[in-house]
């Protein structure tokens, strides 16, 4: 045991001080905390530049269309307050379009007389990328033809958006005791989808590490030095738990991140008592992949190789990355609940579920134990290839020799 101490001690240190650990660690968090909140922030920025619009349209709306232009130049402006849309009014779509080729405006709308009925507009440009350009237009003008079909049936407008105003829907959640208490919606989604992204960057991040550092040591022929003073199974277990260790280390640090966040944006919180389930399937999800890792360092001499084949791997695991919306919004949905108990998927899946408070108590303890004895059998079917791949050079390893081993 004071061999395989040595072993965690060792990786531990010697990652823990390598600037590729300090800058995923300390910068990714907030690296992609920028990339998925900036964008959002730069939508909600008003434009820098004017838009010169182009009109097509019949005396008999001309009304409708001053009334659009005006409520344009109010609501809609630039970020120096200037009005945001510069109109034209052309004669027809062939002005209309010279004007686009030639440069003179940057679109323009065609509105018929039958507007009020049918409710349909054409828009032209030569790029669509802008969508907050023509969804401006779309919903500006929208407000207005309602609120002119309610003045052609003699409604007062006033009295009508009194008797259309929203009703306030409030939530509670209720524990087994039956208390209420207000309800966060956002903690549903955020919570889960938290837990579930550190969960994918600890396990395989630490198993990436894990990958090539078997295989750097083994190619270097280090792993010989070390096979003289302690056992295969020794070097396995002693990887797996440094490697887990600096994961949990890098884990709890986005975490604290994460929370913090959610904290001070007021956007969602989560419930001490759900820390050591969470941590639990934490642990049995990262033990279970690094033993998959470990042994997947032997295989290979080329990195090029190794990240090919750890790729596939990732490819099962990204799967409640890519359905995490529909889990978490259809918690209790027999493909949610299958999907459960596969034990590669199984880690994620309870975090979601936990995360909703859709799983019941008997379902945290069956997935439990399917996930200990899952990682027993990964650990110990990934000992037996270990120990043998983990001399092997110079030729490539077989499925048939991989079985061969397992059955010994």
């Amino acid at each position: 045991m004071s061999q395989v101490y040595k072993i965690v001690k060792w990786e531990f240190i010697n990652r823990v001080k390598t600037k590729l650990f300090l800058i995923t660690t300390f910068a990714l968090p907030f690296f992609m905390g920028g990339i998925m909140y900036l964008p959002s922030v730069l939508m909600d920025l008003e434009p820098e530049d004017k838009s010169k619009i182009g009109l097509i349209y019949k005396s008999d709306i001309v009304s409708l269309i001053n009334r659009f232009k005006n409520q344009c130049d109010k609501i809609l402006v630039t970020q120096e307050g200037d009005p945001q849309f510069i109109f034209k009014d052309l004669v027809s779509e062939q002005e209309a379009l010279k004007d686009i080729l030639d440069k003179r405006i940057d679109g323009y709308l065609v509105i018929p007389n039958s507007i009020l009925d049918t409710g349909r507009v054409k828009y032209f440009s030569q790029s669509l990328s802008n969508i907050k350009i023509y969804n401006n237009l779309r919903r500006t003008l929208n407000q207005l033809v309602i609120e002119q079909r309610m003045l052609n049936q003699k409604i007062d407008i006033s009295i009508v958006g009194q008797l259309s105003r929203k009703i306030e829907f409030e939530t509670y959640e209720l524990d087994e005791l039956g208390e209420a208490t207000e309800g966060n919606e956002l903690s549903s989604f955020l919570i889960p989808y938290l837990f579930l992204m550190i969960l994918f960057m600890t396990v395989f991040m630490s198993g990436q590490l894990l990958l090539r550092s078997v295989m750097e040591e083994r190619t270097s022929r280090t792993i010989e030095i070390l096979l003289s003073s302690v056992t295969p199974d020794q070097i396995m277990r002693g990887k797996i738990l440094g490697l887990g260790a600096l994961g949990l280390v890098q884990m709890i640090f986005y975490l604290f991140i994460g929370l913090t966040i959610m904290h001070f944006k007021e956007l969602a919180s989560v419930e001490i008592i759900q820390i050591p389930m969470f941590l639990i399937f934490f642990i049995t999800g990262y033990l279970f992949y690094a033993s998959i890792f470990a042994v997947m360092g032997t295989f290979f001499t080329s990195e090029q190789e190794a990240q090919q084949s750890s790729g596939l791997i990732s490819l099962i695991a990204i799967i409640p990355m890519v359905f995490a919306s529909y889990f978490i919004t259809n918690p209790g949905s027999t493909f949610t609940i299958l999907s459960t108990y596969i034990p590669p998927l199984t880690p994620f899946m309870m975090i979601i579920r936990l995360g909703t408070d859709s799983v019941e108590l008997n379902e945290i303890v069956f997935t439990t134990i399917l996930m200990i004895v899952s990682c027993w059998f990964m650990l110990k079917l990934s000992g037996k290839i270990f120990r043998t791949a983990i001399l092997l050079y110079g030729k490539k390893i077989t499925l048939k020799e991989i079985i061969t081993w397992v059955r010994v």
